[in-house]
């Protein structure tokens, strides 16, 4: 679930990284957007957060070395992490700073979980294998980061 050290992090300048969403441009043909990226406000370094650089990755793999045209992808549709970012980002709820943010993101986190939860139950009362499977796998992108964390 979610974890208040996901909101900031030490950059190796010295300065603070903070969570922003990113456009990224793969082989100069895809764009990707909303991408939450740790940003330093001193020197302007970026890297996606750990939790969600697996599903990054496989979203690269996919679009293979040489995509063939020109594609524009949001990575909230791809990651429950990118969605609730997005969406909390985008909603304004948090009129201060970094307090009123974490405490949106937590809401809204727990939110998308109650709500995963629900339609997991929905599935499993139907006997849908697949539908409960993807339900898992869109579960442990949002539980994935308290793992990690854990260790």
């Amino acid at each position: 679930m979610y974890n208040e050290q996901l909101m900031k992090k030490s950059c190796g300048c010295g300065g603070i990284m903070t969570i922003h969403m990113h456009t990224l441009i793969y082989s100069a043909k895809i764009k990707i957007t909303h991408v939450p990226v740790y940003t330093c406000g001193q020197c302007a370094r970026y890297e996606p957060l750990p939790v969600i650089k697996r599903d990054l990755g496989l979203l690269i793999r996919e679009l293979g070395e040489r995509p063939a045209g020109k594609l524009n992808l949001s990575f909230a549709d791809r990651n429950e992490w990118a969605s609730v970012l997005k969406d909390t980002f985008a909603s304004g709820l948090f009129a201060g700073g970094l307090p009123e943010l974490e405490e949106a993101i937590r809401k809204a986190m727990q939110s998308r979980i109650d709500l995963l939860l629900d339609v997991y139950r929905t599935a499993a009362d139907l006997s849908d294998k697949k539908w409960m499977e993807e339900i898992g796998l869109r579960l442990s992108q949002l539980t994935a980061h308290s793992a990690e964390s854990a260790k």
